[in-house]
């Protein structure tokens, strides 16, 4: 039975219907219910946003009973919310070890199984637990159950300032010690090692002081006891590597002696999945909490809504349905997640949200960030422009240099006649279609035409292609309606295009589509996480699909495999613009700075920071000029812009153009020498 102490002065008796009987924890009660069941409850912090809680904990209640302990209801006392969830009689896993219990053999087993099976249900929820550990198991009387499920999701939305208590370091994953999210593969590492403290009453990385807990977590290897056939799931599980950690479902199969992982996709439905992005995934309209999903169209279909029919990997409900039978009997209920304890945990799935069964991002170790403004040396000269060159149609002036690292190639007027014009090889600007958005080639001979008015023929996007030498043209589907591709932008060898896939609205990310120009075919392809319509993909210097992210309070990169799985995530260097992050020669990109407004200009291989170049607030990033000057545009009164170019230390160098952007925009592209 879990330790429950008095009342004290100035605690409530009565939290809605429910008399209170003791403390728990910190700010959590054990009660009574009207009817005369015990129940536990948990008043938030005083500065918790209630409707935000609401949104969150509203969609949990009545979840199923196998897997979930019941919240049982919701409400505010003075101000504060609370929530009410069944009460599980067992102390944690912690107050059996600190009292000298060990689990051995098969209670080892089962209580391997009961945990895992506990973040299959989770994760399958699309939520990540964030704090797994010895405090937050209670070992039930019919099973071990892990706590604060839910709960902690639902408390961290609510951006209340009160301090949390979590299982930190010592069953903590490398990633989050390192600044990274919560993810699915986070919760394995953790589940790992409560499994070895739940045998040895010891963390397997045990320092003798935090310090020495987190740098062995990070950097030494475990010390794992006698598990017997435990021992390599374990192991595996310990991984620094998030990639190579199994996910929830493969690890409880491997606990059931089920073999052979399979991946197609079945449909099942799954009561109270949600459809909303957890908190902080995205900072486009409507992000949050409770906002509603993208809408559908594209070829594949967006989050389920509540008790939808969902494609989930066959994996993970055969883990479910082999650990039903292995449950029954003296472990029936061994995988039910119950939801509140006396101890608070976090709980993060950013930044968007996991379809079921997707893998874990991979989280590159953030390298030493160097405080304040950096210096860096300057090598290269910006020229002196030699000609103007005028374009009355969008009311730009060009000033130019021969020598110059980019050049203009292309720009679309914003007023009737809305035409589309090029830059052929002698330098003219040459009409090339209407109302489409013009983007030239590396090399100049195909322009790809992405139209503005969407479906106008057909329930199809498409883009249009024009070869500029041959006059060849020819047309690629996309996207279906009213879902539409956005932004497109060329692989540095020509040979590929990419296009963002947004909704209708233009508000969400869904996606990206690939277009193989010789083979003049369209690949749709739905990505782990959809969010921020503003962040869009982009090519890396070897052809890598890359896109910024947010998770509401930071922003970073995510590099993705043709899948549409994250497969890196630099989540230290801050929200990138536009699609030109890279310089000319790959090796730096550039980004708005972590927390403040100026550009930080990193190493694209180490991540280490090169520059910090000081910005005014009201100055817009567009990209690179060559390897040591940057393009920023700034407003005149009567909303006219300049481009200009600046170094390292924030000095303009030059006005590379004076442009009105309500009348067109302007395209510019790397020089290729």
């Amino acid at each position: 039975m879990p330790e429950i102490r008095p009342l004290r002065e100035g605690d409530p008796g009565e939290v809605g219907s429910y008399r209170l009987l003791g403390r728990l924890g910190e700010s959590t009660y054990l009660g009574r219910s009207p009817g005369g069941e015990r129940v536990v409850i948990k008043l938030l912090p005083a500065d918790a946003d209630r409707e935000r809680f609401m949104r969150v904990i509203e969609p949990l209640q009545g979840a199923s009973a196998f897997c979930t302990a019941q919240i049982l209801g919701s409400g505010t006392l003075d101000g504060r919310p609370y929530v009410v969830s069944e009460f599980i009689d067992g102390p944690t896993l912690r107050a059996a070890a600190e009292a000298g219990e060990r689990l051995r053999d098969a209670a080892l087993h089962r209580f391997a199984v009961g945990t895992a099976t506990a973040l299959v249900a989770i994760h399958q929820t699309d939520v990540v637990h964030g704090d797994i550990g010895p405090g937050n198991v209670v070992l039930g009387p019919d099973g071990p159950r892990v706590i604060n499920f839910g709960v902690v999701r639902a408390i961290q939305a609510t951006g209340a300032a009160a301090t949390r208590k979590v299982e930190m370091p010592a069953f903590t994953a490398p990633e989050r010690l390192q600044g990274g999210e919560a993810e699915p593969a986070a919760d394995m590492f953790s589940w790992a090692a409560t499994i070895v403290y739940a045998a040895s009453g010891r963390s397997p990385f045990e320092g003798g002081s935090m310090a020495g807990t987190v740098n062995r977590i990070v950097n030494g290897e475990p010390e794992v006891p006698e598990l017997g056939d435990l021992r390599e799931l374990v192991l595996t599980c310990l991984a620094k590597d998030p990639a190579r950690r199994p996910s929830a479902s493969e690890a409880l199969l491997r606990l059931v002696g089920e073999t052979g992982f399979l991946t197609e996709s079945v449909n099942v439905a799954v009561p109270g999945a949600g459809t909303a992005p957890p908190a902080g995934a995205g900072a486009g309209p409507g992000a949050g909490p409770g906002a509603p999903p993208p809408p559908s169209g594209l070829p594949y279909d967006p989050p389920p809504s509540r008790g939808a029919t969902v494609p989930v990997r066959r994996g993970g409900m055969v883990a479910l349905a082999v650990a039903v039978a292995f449950l029954a009997g003296a472990v029936l209920s061994g995988g039910a997640v119950y939801t509140l304890t006396g101890r608070e945990g976090t709980a993060a799935a950013a930044p968007g949200a996991s379809p079921p069964g997707g893998r874990a991002s991979v989280i590159t170790t953030p390298p030493p960030i160097t405080p304040g403004f950096t210096s860096a040396p300057v090598s290269s000269v910006a020229p002196k422009a030699k000609t103007d060159t005028e374009l009355p149609d969008i009311g730009a002036t060009l000033y130019e240099h021969p020598d110059d690292g980019v050049r203009f190639t292309s720009y679309l007027q914003y007023k009737h006649p809305y035409r589309a014009f090029v830059r052929a090889p002698s330098g003219e600007f040459e009409p090339v279609g209407s109302i489409e958005e013009p983007v030239l080639s590396p090399d100049g001979t195909w322009v790809a035409l992405n139209p503005g008015l969407k479906f106008h023929n057909s329930d199809r996007d498409h883009i249009g292609f024009t070869n500029l030498t041959t006059g060849e043209k020819f047309t690629v589907n996309t996207v279906k309606k009213p879902n539409q591709t956005v932004f497109p932008i060329w692989s540095r060898d020509g040979r590929r295009l990419l296009l963002s896939a947004v909704d209708e609205k233009r508000e969400y990310v869904l996606g990206f589509v690939l277009v193989d120009v010789a083979a003049r075919t369209a690949t749709v392809v739905r990505t782990e996480w959809t969010d921020d319509g503003s962040l869009i993909f982009t090519f890396t210097p070897d052809g890598t699909v890359a896109r910024g992210y947010s998770t509401g309070d930071s922003h970073g990169i995510q590099f993705y495999d043709l899948s549409g799985k994250v497969i890196r995530t630099m989540n230290w260097v801050g929200k990138p613009r536009y699609r030109d992050w890279y310089s000319p020669s790959g090796k730096l990109f550039a980004t708005i700075c972590p927390k403040v407004v100026d550009v930080c200009v990193w190493n694209a291989t180490t991540g280490t920071r090169v520059a910090t170049v000081p910005i005014p607030d009201d100055v817009g990033l567009l990209g690179w000029f060559n390897e040591d000057h940057l393009l920023i545009e700034t407003r005149k009164k009567g909303g006219r812009g300049e481009i200009k170019i600046v170094n390292f230390v924030g000095e303009v160098k030059r006005v590379l153009a004076d442009i009105s952007p309500k009348r067109g925009v302007l395209h510019f592209a790397p020089v290729v020498r």
